[in-house]
């Protein structure tokens, strides 16, 4: 009974809403310590390495389309010329700001189910196509309350070789396929993500429902168009020109969560 009484709730609120649109803020919050390696060289770079990096992120949407982005705090250059903070916090701060994708965007036409992820990497700007895949979670049937909005419980299914975890908490009562990072494909707006255990998660802090503005989403169309595939290669060659470079010594770099669709 109760899950025929969840699915009616469903179709009324993908009724009801059809037009909705909107705002969300998000806060993402990586683990940089759970990726260290193990051993020595791993407690050394925790000595001058924050255990978390925190941003904060934003997406608009509307029933046909979302974009997603991050939003760059003013305060974050005052924060670092503060006398009182020690040449220890001012550079825990000064990583944090580093693994922010500034100006990376994630844009989803839900609709027809396509997906283009802008990334910047060593001053170059790339454009990442791909297809939003609709099969690939596990409802569990467990629901809560996030941000005072009714959530179920969902699982990513991964391909075989595949270790990743993902767990989201999604709404109907926003019956947009899409959520944070290039993250969808449920039948509702996803308000919490966690990858692998807490290596990263992305939590919603507001809620604004509005009319969008014309223009406001637009498909990122500036770059040098590749496969995820050859941008990971890309950035893989790159780190370790880096490496070479610094003696073996690699260095954070700028980064956020893999768009799983």
């Amino acid at each position: 009974m109760k899950t025929i009484l969840l699915i009616a709730v469903m179709a009324i609120s993908l009724h009801l809403t059809a037009q909705l649109s909107g705002e969300i803020s998000y806060t993402t919050k990586v683990n940089m310590h759970k990726k260290l390696p193990p051993g020595e060289r791993g407690e050394r770079m925790k000595e001058w390495m924050p255990e978390f990096s925190e941003f904060k992120n934003q997406l608009l949407f509307s029933t046909d389309e979302t974009l997603y982005r991050n939003v760059v705090e003013e305060e974050d250059d005052n924060l670092l010329q503060e006398e009182e903070l020690s040449k220890a916090e001012r550079r825990m701060k000064w990583v944090q700001r580093r693994m922010a994708p500034a100006n990376d965007i994630v844009y989803c036409d839900v609709k027809n189910g396509l997906v283009v992820e802008k990334k910047e990497f060593m001053d170059k700007t790339f454009l990442i196509r791909d297809t939003l895949e609709l099969a690939k979670w596990k409802i569990t049937g467990e629901q809560k309350e996030v941000s005072g909005m009714n959530c179920m419980k969902a699982v990513y299914i991964p391909d075989d070789g595949d270790t990743t975890k993902i767990e989201v908490w999604f709404t109907p009562e926003i019956p947009v396929s899409s959520g944070p990072a290039g993250y969808g494909g449920l039948p509702g707006l996803i308000l919490h993500l966690d990858v692998d255990e807490g290596a990263i998660q992305i939590s919603v802090s507001n809620i604004v429902m509005r009319e969008l503005e014309k223009g406001e989403i637009k498909e990122p169309k500036k770059g040098k168009e590749v496969t995820q595939e050859e941008f990971e290669e890309i950035r893989r060659k790159k780190m370790e020109e880096q490496r070479q470079m610094h003696g073996g010594r690699g260095g954070p770099g700028r980064g956020g969560p893999p768009a799983h669709r």
